[in-house]
């Protein structure tokens, strides 16, 4: 499961967004990377179809088993522009309306729940509001979470580690174990990730000035026996996470420093570890459907700091 940028510097598209910045402000969008207007592209295109081109070569694909589904609208519909985001938010449905967009491509879920179960929701008003906004504004919702961790490498992973600046470090063949080519101080990564990610903050269980080469990625909500396992099999530096259950890795991660373990503890926040996945997600989809335009929005980070 389960990352809040605005803008991201590494997509071909960046001369044009900034000329367009002027546009946009003409229209209230301004924070939104526009690769051009939804409506404009050539191709006509059903949402079933682009499913369909965004899934194919992805290995075992089509699940039998998957959240990766129609939320809302129908298969049938014809595309008039792609938005992804992280979460399918009230304001990202307000946004992918006002540029004329119809079909979101979001990494979670949009009813509160990992299966969007709705029964237990039929009563709340938030859900009932959401609901009726989406079915204004005629907006399909696909969920592309495990097709997109799916893919090789991960669509989360290469998105975070290109924001990063450290794509040139990933392995295949440990995925999730990342080596920094020289070891560098704790204070050091945590200001990097800091500036990549633009946030004033984050958790940390370790010491600022160990020694840190080895991270083990855990972006989004990951099992925290797995890991844990993996604490035993690899003894990272640094485990940098989404987010976890306080009472288990943390407490793993506390117990063994007392113990004299090295192993510290990142913790981003499950929205901002997988929103630049997200992103990346948007340029991905883009090349795959050139002929229909498509626009990353952030849900953004939902918490505030003081």
């Amino acid at each position: 499961m389960g990352q809040n940028p605005k803008n991201t510097e590494n997509f071909p598209r960046r001369k044009f967004l900034i000329q367009s910045a002027g546009l946009m402000a003409a229209v209230g969008l301004t924070g939104l990377p526009l690769s051009a207007f939804a409506g404009k592209g050539s191709n006509k295109m059903t949402i079933r179809e682009i499913i369909e081109i965004l899934i194919r070569d992805i290995s075992g694909a089509p699940f039998e088993r998957t959240v990766d589904q129609l939320r809302s609208g129908s298969m049938d519909k014809v595309a008039t522009g792609i938005v992804t985001t992280m979460f399918p938010t009230l304001e990202v449905v307000e946004k992918t309306a006002k540029i004329g967009a119809n079909l979101i491509v979001a990494h979670e879920t949009l009813y509160y729940n990992h299966q969007d179960e709705t029964d237990w929701l039929e009563e709340d008003e938030v859900f009932q509001y959401k609901k009726a906004l989406i079915e204004k504004h005629q907006i399909a919702i696909w969920r592309f979470h495990d097709y997109w961790h799916r893919r090789k490498p991960d669509g989360i992973a290469e998105g975070n580690l290109k924001k990063l600046g450290w794509e040139k470090f990933y392995n295949p063949e440990s995925p999730r174990l990342l080596i920094l080519p020289q070891p560098q101080p704790l204070r050091e990564i945590l200001s990097h990730i800091k500036e990549r990610f633009e946030i004033p903050q984050l958790r940390l269980v370790g010491d600022l000035d160990q020694s840190c080469q080895s991270i083990y990625l855990a972006f989004g909500a990951i099992d925290s026996r797995m890991i844990i396992a993996a604490m035993q099999e690899y003894q990272p530096d640094l485990i940098l996470s989404g987010e976890t259950r306080e009472w288990e890795t943390v407490e793993r991660v506390r117990d063994g420093r007392l113990m004299g373990k090295n192993t510290a503890l990142m913790i981003l926040g499950h929205e901002l570890s997988e929103a630049p996945g997200m992103e990346f997600a948007a340029e991905w989809i883009q090349e795959k459907i050139p002929g229909i335009p498509v626009n990353y929005i952030a849900s953004g980070n939902p918490f505030q700091f003081f």
